[in-house]
Order: C-alpha cells, then structure tokens, then sequence
C-alpha cells in the first residue's frame, strides 16, 4: 500500500464524511493504494429494482464514485466527462458488493478510470470506464 501523508488521509475521510449521496446509498471506503480504490456497498431493498435485484444505477453510482476516488488517489480533483457501464452478472440482495477502481491515464487534464464490480463471491457482474476532467489537485 502506497504512504499517504496525514493530510491526505484526513481529506479523503472528509471527502466521504461530507458527501451525503455516498451515505444514501452505503458506500465505503475499503482499501486505497496509489492510483487503486475499493469501495463496498451492501446490497439491501432500497438499492433493488423490480426484480429484486440492484438497479444499474446504483451500480454506476458506486463504479463512477471508485473511479472518481482512484483519481483522487493520484492527487487528482475531478470531474466525470464520460462513463460508459457493461452489466454482467445480478448483483443480488443481500450481496455486499465491492468496486475496485484503476487510474488507465493519469493526465493533465483528463483521466481515466476503470473499475470492477464485483459479488461477495468474486463474480464480475459490471465493468466501468470513466473519463474524468481534472479541476485541480486534491490536495494542494
């Protein structure tokens, strides 16, 4: 795991403490490394479509979030421009699922981020790719 200074640390615990639709929908925070983040998020009713299964958007919701943290994970403040989602497998109700983002390009003024969801059991059931437009540096 890459070292991340005290102050870096202490922005990203703000950044998910501050943010009211990360608690809406459960995400946390479960491993970050530099240019990697996991993120968790129990799937339970209120994440659930029709089908009794979790609705895409609350799967986009937590890949787009990883992909915007591992962005930030590089020292990147970023937007989302573009992001684009394959459903593989039902995440089901009652899963805790985890994202697992990956920084692909690390530029100036754009990124991109890939990320996994993933079942408590390993199975992949979405894959995400984001572009992002840097606004600034996370921490300054």
């Amino acid at each position: 795991m890459a070292e991340f200074t005290e102050e870096f640390m202490e922005k990203m615990e703000r950044f998910y403490e501050n943010d009211p639709f990360i608690h809406v929908i459960d995400m946390s925070l479960v491993n970050i490394e530099d240019g990697q983040v996991t993120l968790g998020m129990p799937i339970t009713e209120k994440h659930t479509n029709a089908h009794g299964i979790a609705h895409g958007g609350v799967l986009m919701s937590l890949a787009d979030t990883a992909m915007g943290a591992s962005c930030m994970s590089v020292n990147k403040k970023v937007v989302t421009m573009d992001l684009n989602i394959n459903f593989i497998k039902a995440a089901k109700l009652g899963e805790n699922v985890i994202a697992v983002a990956e920084v692909l390009h690390n530029g100036g003024k754009t990124m991109v981020s890939e990320a996994k969801i993933l079942s408590e059991k390993g199975d992949l059931c979405a894959k995400a790719r984001g572009t992002f437009f840097v606004i600034d540096n996370f921490v300054k």
